[in-house]
């Protein structure tokens, strides 16, 4: 082998090797949250039930309510809405089952979408 391929090698699992530990970060968590015990309740009961799944859980500022929407069509986009689906325009269902939420909540900020955590 020469040594030009050797050190092109090299280069390639040098990158190689950044490459994956730029994809192996750990994510912080974000700090906990306050919630009454009836809105932990309902975003217990969210992430039981969307996994595998799209939706969105959104929580009042306080803490006191929380609401959620899961998509009961498994597609990544156009969530339950199947006239998007004609119009060749779609959106992503996690964003869909946000706007369902905050609709249900009013006043409120999401908290998760699908099952990662937002704030």
């Amino acid at each position: 082998m020469t040594v030009h391929r050797m050190m092109l090698r090299t280069a390639a699992f040098v990158g190689m090797a950044v490459l994956l530990a730029s994809c192996q970060q750990t994510r912080e968590e974000p700090p906990p949250v306050a919630a009454s015990p009836q809105a932990q309740a309902t975003i217990d009961d969210y992430l039981r039930k969307v996994d595998g799944r799209f939706g969105a859980l959104a929580m009042s500022q306080d803490g006191a309510r929380a609401t959620y929407y899961i998509c009961q069509s498994r597609l990544w986009k156009n969530c339950d809405n199947y006239e998007l689906n004609d119009r060749f325009v779609s959106v992503p269902s996690a964003k869909l089952a946000a706007r369902e939420a905050l609709a249900r909540c009013g006043g409120c900020d999401i908290l998760y979408l699908n099952d990662q955590r937002q704030r």
